[in-house]
């Protein structure tokens, strides 16, 4: 618990320090950090754990002290990752964010590259570190993340390149962060049920292309196969709203209680027609799949309560 609380204190101390050695750094990483990626993840962790409480008592999880900063710590450990996979994203994607993202670090010249590189590294080793102190399950989780960000977004590799390989991997990651969620609340791997674990690989992991879209013009320029640079933007959003229905779908089905059915239908009218409203705007659409995301999580963990 001591060594828990340590951690905690300092990894809200490290960025305050870093703000008086290298503040233009610091604050364009504040600013680059996209939030609602990490509370992707974070709504993944979380469901592990409900997924794993929902068929045991979670009471018995807050009587042992030493559990209860676990959770907090890993959100941490997520977050320095994040920095990690933005910057080297960043590096990667100079020439499309030229076109879609002018507002990004390295396109308006800002930061020095090295130094820039370097605090992407340090985040990286600091939530590896952070893992390693904490549960060696969450430092695997962190160390198969960070790699699959990497080749996703970087060379030699570069398989965000490749559509629908691409999202399998972010789904890959995605399954990696809800088992690990669901091992830390105590349960096991190999009892993380499959139809959850397909749920994620597939409709949710393909239903995520909708991040694509925005950057449509930069990708197509730059040479990387997403499904809007493909098959054109219009038919891109009716590929992906067929993933997101499959997605409410598939959930609602898993679930299997009558009133989750109109809540999904309903959930799923709104993210679509979010999806088809000019001018695109990606953050309501991530502010409802995120939504449904941790809506998903309560009904799990009191699923039992409710039937």
């Amino acid at each position: 618990m001591l060594t828990q609380s340590i951690l905690l204190l300092t990894s809200i101390c490290i960025p305050v320090l870093f703000l008086f050695i290298s503040p233009v750094i610091t604050r364009e990483i504040f600013s680059d950090l996209r939030f609602m990626r990490i509370l992707h993840y974070v709504a993944l962790a979380l469901f592990g754990f409900a997924l794993y409480f929902s068929n045991h008592d979670v009471q018995t999880y807050f009587s042992l002290p030493d559990e209860l900063l676990v959770f907090p710590l890993l959100i941490i450990a997520l977050i320095y990752a994040a920095v990690f996979a933005i910057v080297t994203n960043n590096f990667a994607d100079v020439e499309t964010d030229k076109i879609s993202n002018t507002g990004r670090p390295l396109v308006k010249g800002t930061v020095e590259r090295k130094s820039y590189l370097m605090a992407g590294i340090f985040c990286l080793l600091y939530s590896l570190l952070i893992s390693l102190l904490v549960n060696s399950t969450m430092f695997y989780s962190i160390l198969m993340i960070s790699a699959g960000y990497y080749i996703y977004s970087c060379k030699p590799f570069r398989f965000k390149r490749i559509p629908f390989v691409a999202k399998l991997l972010i789904g890959f990651n995605s399954l990696v962060v809800a088992g690990c969620g669901f091992i830390l609340a105590g349960g096991r791997l190999i009892d993380f049920p499959v139809v959850w674990a397909v749920f994620i690989m597939l409709p949710l992991s393909l239903a995520a292309n909708f991040v694509d879209l925005k950057d449509t013009a930069g990708d197509s320029k730059t040479g990387i196969k997403t499904l809007p640079v493909i098959f054109g933007e219009r038919r891109a959003i009716h590929l992906i709203t067929f993933f997101t229905v499959c997605t409410y779908l598939m959930a609602a089905l898993i679930i299997n209680l009558l009133w989750v059915y109109p809540l999904c239908g309903i959930m799923a009218i709104m993210h679509i027609t979010l999806l088809y409203r000019k001018p695109y705007n990606e953050k309501p659409i991530f502010l409802i799949y995120i939504s449904a995301l941790f809506g998903l999580n309560i009904i799990l963990l009191f699923n039992k309560y409710l039937t």
